[in-house]
């Protein structure tokens, strides 16, 4: 979440680590059946996570400088927010059930 906060206005940063969110995201649900061990518990979900929910009440441009409509703004900052949105949407639909 820190270079998504305060790196993104740097490109490379950002798409990197969007990209990481959203394969996260893809591999949720194989992962937290995947995390069950032998003993029977489970690790923590990834929907649960202080900086998952942060980015889930807080997406907004105030939070987020990719996410922001400018005169500057250029077709990799509309993947970026496509990206970020695609991830969360996945989280938020895995959270509902």
């Amino acid at each position: 979440i820190t270079n998504l906060k305060y790196w993104g206005r740097c490109e490379p940063i950002t798409s990197k680590t969007l990209q990481l969110l959203n394969d996260l995201s893809i591999g949720y649900p194989l992962g937290r059946a995947a995390s069950t061990s032998s003993r029977g518990n489970r690790g923590p979900e990834l929907v649960k996570l202080s900086a998952v929910q942060f980015m889930l009440n807080n997406h907004t441009s105030e939070h987020f400088s990719f996410l922001g409509i400018n005169n500057q703004s250029n077709l990799t900052d509309m993947r970026c927010r496509t990206t970020f949105y695609t991830a969360l949407g996945r989280l938020l639909m895995v959270d509902l059930g």
